[in-house]
């Protein structure tokens, strides 16, 4: 079947891919998760759509909380690359996962690949462009951070939430999620200044510690080692995507929905270093169940592996594995 073409109009802030982003510094806080919850999240959101063929698995009971302020953005191809450039924030949990096949009643490891059940954005063109193009779920919200790696401050998220559903309860804004520390981290002379191997090695190791037993989890760390390391050898980092938008004459259905992959392609890695531990807290309203969606527990969460990093990338165009 032929496909249309994309018709442009006024006030269109859908930006075709790729997408070159330029200074941007990503905050990188690991957290415990339970991977049963975890699981969940393929089942429901992922494999429903893949069907029995292609199915995803956590790679590990853990989660990352991705905080990230980038300079400036823009498409790379005409006649959108004419159009101009805007910076952005883009805070969210991402969630590593392995896209396995199912061959002779045996489910066999593929890539690993990072899916995001929550992002939130502060530029309302990167909500529509990620939803719209590749299918992240983002949402507008107010979104706070540190002025610089080496400075101290909190990580905010003020976003429109529902508390408690009911007919009488209101849609308002409330800061659903806080990240703080007491210290700055100065990076020392030379730390990991436009080394990105260097950078894998320092942060490898801590976290096979959060991880700690690997036996019983989707693909032996070995396996883990070998496709982080080919990842960064090609600099591309796999994201997983559930796009889907509501159907009109049948709400309770989607008109469309697949299961999307795209990489974002390492261009340029500056520098980073770790960070200090960051206490996290996330409030649970009924319609953001991030900490009990994710498996995250309940009360203040304690971040104490976290990293920063400032590099320029290349969000590529994506590919459907799976559609209905």
């Amino acid at each position: 079947m032929t496909q249309p073409d994309y018709i442009a109009r006024g006030g269109d802030l859908v930006m075709a891919p790729p997408l070159e982003l330029n200074g941007a510094i990503m905050y990188s806080f690991l957290v415990a998760a339970d991977l049963g919850a975890l699981q969940t999240i393929c089942d429901e959101q992922l494999n429903a759509v893949c069907g029995p063929e292609i199915i995803y698995k956590p790679l590990a009971p853990f989660a990352a909380i991705v905080c990230a302020d980038i300079t400036d953005s823009f498409s790379t191809v005409p006649p959108d690359s004419e159009k101009g450039w805007m910076s952005e924030r883009d805070f969210g949990v991402w969630i590593p996962v392995v896209q396995g096949t199912m061959k002779d009643g045996t489910w066999q490891a593929g890539k690993i690949g990072w899916y995001l059940p929550y992002v939130f954005v502060d530029n309302v063109a990167a909500m529509v462009t990620g939803r719209e193009v590749f299918g992240f779920f983002k949402q507008t919200a107010a979104l706070m951070m540190p002025p610089a790696p080496d400075a101290p401050g909190a990580f905010s998220v003020d976003a429109l939430v529902i508390a408690k559903y009911s007919p009488e309860s209101q849609a308002q804004v409330l800061r659903l999620m806080t990240m703080t520390s007491t210290q700055s981290t100065p990076a020392p002379p030379g730390s990991w200044a436009g080394d990105v191997k260097r950078a894998f090695e320092d942060v490898w190791p801590k976290i096979k510690d959060l991880i700690g037993d690997a036996r019983g989890l989707p693909i032996p760390i070995w396996d883990l080692l070998k496709n982080a390391l080919e990842d960064l050898v090609t600099g591309d980092v796999p994201m997983v995507f559930l796009k889907q938008f509501r159907d009109a004459t049948d709400p309770t259905k989607a008109c469309y929905q697949a299961v999307i992959e795209a990489p974002a392609h390492l261009v340029k890695f500056q520098d980073g270093w770790f960070t200090h531990p960051h206490d996290i807290t996330i409030v649970p309203v009924d319609s953001h169940p991030i900490a009990a969606e994710c498996g995250l527990g309940s009360g203040t969460l304690r971040a104490e592996l976290g990293f920063w990093c400032r590099m320029d990338f290349l969000m590529k165009t994506g590919k459907v594995v799976a559609e209905r």
